[in-house]
């Protein structure tokens, strides 16, 4: 019995020595990007065209089910950061009363974690 607890406490202890972390961290993804008023309709933000702000972004993480809903900032930026979940994901920008020059949802995974998602989202 003592030989076992010596082994329990020994072996966190021996990672550490060498270096290794004694508890692998768990890794983080995010999902961030702009909202912006597309003047020229392109789906691409030009330096002249301005962030949409106040609008209305949601997460919708489909390993739990969960959804998340942030607004643009006064420059258009949105971000979800330090997500632990995994697995696949949607995120939709809520452009009501406005055309969309870009796809107003997409999707995508963030694997096994560690992912960092930049989608940006057009309106006119």
């Amino acid at each position: 019995m003592r030989r076992v607890l010596a082994a329990l406490v020994a072996a966190p202890l021996l990672v550490t020595a060498i270096g290794l972390p004694a508890y692998a961290e768990e890794r983080t993804s995010s999902v961030s990007g702009v909202g912006f008023f597309d003047l020229n309709g392109d789906g691409q933000q030009q330096p002249d065209e301005p962030g949409a702000a106040g609008f209305k972004v949601s997460l919708g993480l489909t390993s739990d089910g969960s959804t998340l809903s942030v607004v643009t900032d006064e420059n258009g930026y949105y971000r979800f950061a330090d997500l632990t979940q995994k697995g696949k994901y949607s995120v939709q920008f809520d452009g009501a009363g406005h055309v969309h020059t870009t796809p107003w949802a997409v999707g995508g995974s963030l694997g096994e974690g560690g992912v960092d998602v930049i989608q940006n989202f057009g309106i006119q």
